[in-house]
């Protein structure tokens, strides 16, 4: 295992604000995939959306990010993801002998928006396959043109999660939950090491949200580590292998799952 990425910058503590004292380093446990440590971020220059976050996503396992809205979750995701640069601190992307996450950094980690990111028009199966972009070379991903053996993967891919009967279904046409799976197939294809995902069930019904979250959980059991940011505090207390808690920018509480009731969870956000 190896350090195959680092993010970010070091530069002085910014002024006038403090950071949270939870995390002052990633929790004992499992191999990491990601590190981040001591990440502070502001758009504007002024108020910061991150305060001193620390945290480690272990490998094989479901991480549940809990909070309000306006915690920083989605910006966390995105700091970890590369989008965006902070003003202090790393983010390290650690490379894994058992997947396939040995060329770029940014594509061992594989991120689902709150809003999916699908191309609306684009089939089930074309929307899977532009995972694969990134790694079938620049001339076949201009001319959208794959190998077989990438094609069939896609494929079989879809069928895992479900979706064989919808192959060449225009997106649009699909259910919240359909949409899921395909997000979730075009995340596998991209042959990531981590996968996070922002408030990715919020919208779906209980039961479909279970099933979702189930099919994460088989993709975890793979090796593929998860990061999945919620405010849904019964979605953690079933699904969460490891409970991390943000409010106000920082990293209040983290722990592995168990550490905290659903009611203790509840109160902590207060």
């Amino acid at each position: 295992m190896d350090a195959r990425s680092i993010l970010g910058m070091q530069a002085a503590a910014p002024e006038g604000v403090q950071a949270s004292s939870a995390g002052d380093a990633p929790a004992p446990g499992g191999s990491l995939c990601i590190e981040a440590r001591d990440l502070w971020f502001t758009y504007d220059g002024r108020a910061y959306v991150l305060k001193g976050v620390t945290l480690g996503v272990r490998r094989g396992a479901m991480t549940m990010v809990l909070g309000r809205s306006g915690s920083g979750k989605t910006t966390l995701l995105k700091t970890l993801k590369g989008l965006t640069r902070p003003q202090r601190g790393t983010v390290t992307v650690l490379a894994d002998d058992r997947l396939d996450d040995r060329r770029a950094p940014a594509h061992a980690v594989a991120y689902l928006p709150q809003g999916l990111g699908l191309v609306r028009s684009l089939s089930a199966l074309d929307n899977a396959l532009t995972g694969a972009l990134s790694r079938v070379g620049t001339l076949r991903s201009l001319a959208r043109s794959f190998p077989k053996a990438t094609l069939e993967e896609a494929k079989e891919t879809i069928a895992r999660l479900g979706l064989a009967h919808k192959l060449y279904e225009p997106v649009y046409r699909l259910s919240g939950g359909e949409r899921q799976r395909v997000a979730i197939a075009r995340a596998l294809m991209q042959k990531p090491s981590v996968i996070l995902a922002d408030e990715f069930v919020s919208q779906l019904d209980p039961i479909t949200a279970d099933e979702i979250l189930e099919m994460m959980r088989a993709v975890s059991r793979e090796g593929i580590s998860l990061l999945i940011t919620t405010h849904e505090t019964h979605v953690v207390a079933r699904f969460g292998d490891r409970i991390v808690v943000m409010r106000d920018g920082g990293v209040i509480h983290d722990g592995p799952s168990g550490s905290l009731s659903e009611d203790g969870m509840v109160a902590i956000l207060r």
